[in-house]
């Protein structure tokens, strides 16, 4: 008898396990969504690596005795697990379908622990292959139908393959943590991971990535629509059940809505990105000859990329290719030339991150004949892919249409959604900003002492002075009402500030009677029905920057600009004051 057997079984003796809880948390909103029960061993003088344990169990047929101590450990400790909250429980996938393992499942047996079937999901661990495929898939559904989840686990490794997933039809999914290891870094890995998200997506099967030990590889997950994970970076298993701390919840929030914006960066004219396709690639020293028959038999392509160690180094489209090899010496002259010293470097490419709205006026500034050409996209200087024109126009088009439902009415300035979106981009960038509100003090007096098509004049008022004294491109929204906002790439909008007000002091007196502006007040009533006098409109201005200040979530910036506005509000007369 082996060593490791002997200590497995003085480990299964003493019963000396410990359950400890990883939390699994929602990508979104950093909530936990429920805890993946693990197992450690209690004594010292008896440690066992967890992974030899199980496989020494299995080797000497104990994986029911060892697995069972393990669920009836958990379990005992699951009774602080707030409510609501799903309980993991790894299940070798020849056990789940064993009658002892159903008879030890029932709804009594859950209830001495204060559990019903919705809180347990079966984490279905293939350390083998499945022996028995016919009675798993009837095990699986049976837990199913009794409401249990089932999780696969260690998808992209292993025996976890896409068989497993397609008959067994499971609630849950987990990546393997090889597959996490490095995302951010591999192309492959992350085109791998979205395909599998965006089929959880439309299967309805949640997607877990596990293993997650970096805040690059936390902030590529989301960007990819991964919806949960875990792993160290996000919190250590513990023998409590603990939820992540504020800080990694926060940061979540702040990459969910990175990516968000930079889906919809800059307004919402989306990034070249985001647009591409894959496209055909082909390597410098390849000959001209086999890729012009490539084509030939694949008429599907009609254009391709030449790179070199993952950069792009030539495009050519397949006409371009065809007029090589015709007329009377075109085939001969280039037959035996590689493909390199045919393609031209003359080409447009684009940054990963460049707007649309950027791309087609560059694109449009080609010559003629390479007007349509698709344009490639580039990322950390390597190949991505190729944005084709008729994609570009549509998304340009349907950006313009977009902005146009979404725009004030009255001012035809952006509205809300564009604003907010703004916001999210500057807030959680890292380009300088100020962000400015504005707001005209006495408006709803004047709006009712003088009639609403007065009050819309000074709104366009107030619109036009914002768009006029603008000199860099400042983005300008109209919230609703009197309320506006200007967001500045730049730090410095004291000056801006003090034109605005300056204007607008000057040409609202024309909107009142000569004699209320000499008294400097009218004279309308208040929001309780009583006459009141109001002083002439005048304007608060709050403004905030991050040059001395940046902010992890758009809660706390909110937070701030609203008791600056509140501050503002207060002063007499018009006032500005920034951050």
């Amino acid at each position: 008898m082996d060593d490791k057997y002997q200590l497995l079984d003085k480990i299964l003796e003493g019963q000396h396990l410990t359950p400890v809880f990883q939390p699994i948390v929602s990508l979104v909103d950093g909530k936990t969504y429920g805890f993946e029960a693990l197992i450690r061993v209690s004594e010292k003088e008896l440690d066992m690596n967890i992974e030899e344990m199980f496989q020494t169990a299995f080797k000497h047929n104990k994986s029911w005795e060892l697995e069972t101590l393990c669920r009836v450990k958990a379990l005992e400790h699951s009774v602080s697990m707030e409510r609501g909250k799903k309980l993991f429980l790894n299940v070798n996938c020849n056990i789940i379908n064993d009658i002892s393992f159903r008879e030890g499942f029932t709804k009594a047996f859950l209830q001495k622990y204060g559990l019903n079937s919705n809180d347990i999901v079966f984490e279905i661990t293939e350390r083998v292959s499945v022996s028995d495929t016919h009675a798993f898939y009837t095990a699986v559904e049976h837990y199913q139908k009794q409401n249990y989840g089932i999780a696969i686990d260690d998808v992209g490794a292993g025996y976890s393959g896409l068989n497993i997933i397609a008959n067994a039809r499971p609630n849950l999914i987990k990546l393997d943590m090889n597959m996490i290891r490095g995302v951010q870094k591999d192309d492959t890995k992350r085109m791998l991971i979205k395909a599998l998200s965006d089929f959880g997506k439309n299967a309805e099967i949640l997607v877990i990535a596990e293993g997650i030990e970096t805040k690059e590889e936390l902030d590529t997950l989301i960007s990819l629509g991964v919806s949960y994970g875990q792993g160290y970076f996000l919190s250590y298993p513990d023998p409590d059940f603990k939820d992540i701390s504020k800080e990694k919840a926060d940061l979540i929030k702040s990459y969910q809505a990175r990516s968000y914006i930079r889906m919809n960066k800059t307004s919402i004219y989306p990034m070249a990105g985001y647009l591409s396709r894959s496209g055909h690639t082909f390597f410098p020293d390849e000959k001209a000859l086999r890729i012009y028959e490539t084509l030939q038999n694949h008429p599907s392509i009609t254009e391709f990329t030449v790179t070199e160690e993952g950069a792009a180094i030539g495009f050519m489209t397949r006409t371009a290719l065809i007029e090589k090899f015709g007329g009377r010496y075109g085939f001969s002259l280039n037959s035996k030339k590689s493909i390199q010293q045919l393609t031209s470097k003359n080409f447009l490419s684009v940054n990963y991150d460049m707007p649309i709205n950027q791309v087609s006026k560059l694109a449009m500034q080609r010559q003629y004949e390479q007007l349509y050409n698709p344009i490639v996209v580039e990322r950390e200087g390597k190949y991505w892919g190729i944005v084709t024109i008729k994609d570009l126009l549509e998304a340009c088009t349907k950006a313009e249409v977009d902005t146009a439902m979404h725009s004030n009415p009255l001012t035809g300035l952006p509205g809300n959604l564009i604003i907010d979106q703004e916001i999210l981009y500057h807030v959680l960038g890292d380009a300088p900003y100020c962000i400015i509100y504005f707001d005209i003090d006495n408006f709803k007096s004047y709006n009712d002492a003088y009639s609403f098509q007065s009050g819309d004049m000074m709104l366009m008022l107030l619109a036009d002075i914002l768009k006029n004294t603008a000199v860099k491109s400042e983005f300008i929204g109209h919230i609703g009402g009197d309320d506006f906002i200007v967001i500045c790439d730049y730090h410095e909008a004291e000056n801006y500030c003090k034109e605005v007000i300056d204007h607008f002091t000057n040409r609202v007196a024309s909107l009142y009677h000569k004699e209320d502006i000499e008294r400097g007040y009218i004279v309308s009533k208040n929001r309780r029905g009583l006459t009141e006098e109001f002083p002439i409109a005048s304007l608060s201005v709050a403004g905030i920057s991050n040059r001395t200040k940046t902010y992890p979530n758009i809660d706390s910036f909110s937070a701030d600009i609203a008791k600056l506005k509140k501050k503002c509000k207060r002063q007499t007369g018009s006032y500005y004051e920034i951050y």
